[in-house]
């Protein structure tokens, strides 16, 4: 849990940006959601897929769609100073995070130049298993000696100069290799590259918690403004562009679908697809918000973290976890669980994960719950799909979107919902189309419950709340 707050210190989201599979800004995300468009393509051509699947050591399912990024992992060259060429064998993705960062401040009317530099603070998700940089300085050491060494065996007659001719080769092939590539491998580069080019200089972290990473990095930001170490703090995560290895090697802790879209809370599915992307959020203390007149997306009332404890036979999360992160969150925020109406869920679309999170959400929100069927559920993985690091990120989008707008948002079409869903004794309702959020009672704000369950067993859970002009 979040360190303690006098309720004048609430902590706001002010500004939005990302950048999920053709949904370049919070705008385009909220109208795909709204007209409930599932947006993936085939990873690649029916053979190759198939051959992928058959090949991986795994022997799980691999991936035939995803909802990838394509041209929008790309950045505004006008908007960051670039002081040297651009080498293709470094890391790519901090200037994917840096445009982030740039249109978040933008989306909060906040102008770059008259930051209070000094106190900012920068936290992000961000864990590839590997970037351009690394695979780059690995092709030039290891890959290297051992390509060297096989061609060696193969043919025990070349020469010396013979083999130095074809090692200069290779490496005259590869992206080049310099001091920096390696740095900017590093995971601290990402976020240390992005303060520098904007001139933060506050806190700047790289955090890596799988799939909750951007609940932690936000319960973070909230204690650097609620500590004063800062008085504008960035918080999120990004999921860059995947490739097969990636892939294939997360099929070794994620079950994909054989199917061509994520179907949350489907009693048929049989699995979750990829995505890319990221989202970075512009946190206030209200009272900062107010007095600079900034747009409030959305109030975050409280967080909750369970550490990892998983089933290690069937890879799937213990319900005991996933009830103390959201049962945190609850206390954390002096709420109960009446005072809900919506429930951003993890929703994978995996059946173990997804039925347990939906029998420990009914458990739940039947306490203290006079009235039945009143909690609408939903899941974003339905349109952009698991975005991995990102995916907690792209929950909170949509939450904190769904307040602003006062509107319940839309699931894809699920052909064949749970049954639960179907019976009066659960407090929960799956939501079909998009509506307007009728506020139960005037004294009660509109609120939503992000869960989040990483692979490794790790939970999360955030209570958004509306702001009231």
């Amino acid at each position: 849990m979040s360190i303690s707050k006098p309720p004048q210190d609430d902590i706001v989201i002010t500004g939005i940006s990302c950048r999920f599979a053709k949904s370049p800004t919070p705008g385009i995300l909220w109208r795909n959601i709204l007209e409930r468009r599932a947006l993936f393509t085939p990873l690649e051509s029916e053979e190759t897929a198939r051959a992928a699947s058959k090949n991986t050591v795994f022997d799980r399912p691999y991936p035939s769609h995803g909802a990838l990024l394509n041209e929008l992992y790309a950045c505004n060259p006008s908007d960051q100073y670039f002081p040297r060429k651009i080498n293709p064998g470094e890391n790519q993705d901090v200037f994917f995070a840096v445009q982030l960062a740039i249109d978040a401040l933008r989306d909060s009317g906040t102008s770059i130049s008259s930051l209070p530099t000094d106190r900012v603070s920068l936290r992000l998700g961000y864990a590839p298993p590997f970037n351009t940089a690394s695979v780059t300085w690995l092709q030039h050491t290891f890959f290297l000696e051992q390509t060297i060494t096989i061609i060696r065996n193969f043919f025990p007659t070349a020469d010396n100069a013979q083999i130095e001719e074809i090692k200069h080769q290779l490496v005259n092939s590869l992206p080049e290799a310099s001091p920096y590539s390696f740095v900017s491998a590093l995971g601290c580069a990402l976020t240390s590259w992005t303060a520098h080019l904007l001139g933060f200089a506050g806190p700047a972290l790289v955090l890596d918690a799988g799939t909750v990473s951007a609940l932690q990095t936000i319960q973070g930001a909230i204690d650097d403004l609620l500590l004063h170490r800062s008085d504008i703090a960035l918080a999120g995560a990004l999921q860059p562009p995947l490739n097969r290895s990636i892939l294939q090697g997360l099929s070794g802790a994620i079950t994909f679908s054989r199917g061509t879209s994520v179907q949350s809370f489907n009693r048929d599915s049989d699995g979750t697809l990829p995505g890319e992307g990221g989202a970075i959020f512009v946190l206030k203390r209200l009272k900062d918000a107010l007095r600079q007149n900034d747009r409030i997306y959305a109030i975050i009332r409280s967080t909750g973290i369970a550490a990892a404890s998983i089933d290690q036979h069937q890879r799937i999360p213990t319900p005991e976890r996933l009830t103390r992160a959201v049962t945190r969150a609850l206390h954390s925020g002096e709420l109960t669980p009446d005072t809900i109406q919506l429930i951003e869920a993890h929703g994978s679309g995996i059946p173990h994960s997804d039925q347990t999170e939906l029998n420990v959400l009914q458990d739940i929100f039947s306490e203290r719950s006079s009235a039945r069927q009143r909690i609408g559920i939903g899941s974003i993985k339905g349109n952009i799909g698991h975005t991995l690091w990102a995916s907690n990120a792209a929950s909170i989008a949509k939450a904190a979107l769904s307040l602003y707008h006062k509107i319940l948002p839309p699931n894809v079409q699920i052909d064949k919902p749970y049954l639960s869903f179907n019976s009066t004794q659960s407090p929960i309702y799956l939501l079909k189309d998009a509506r307007p959020w009728i506020r139960e009672s005037a004294r009660l704000p509109r609120r939503a419950c992000v869960t989040a369950i990483d692979f490794t067993g790790t939970c999360a859970a955030a209570i958004l709340e509306e702001f009231e002009e």
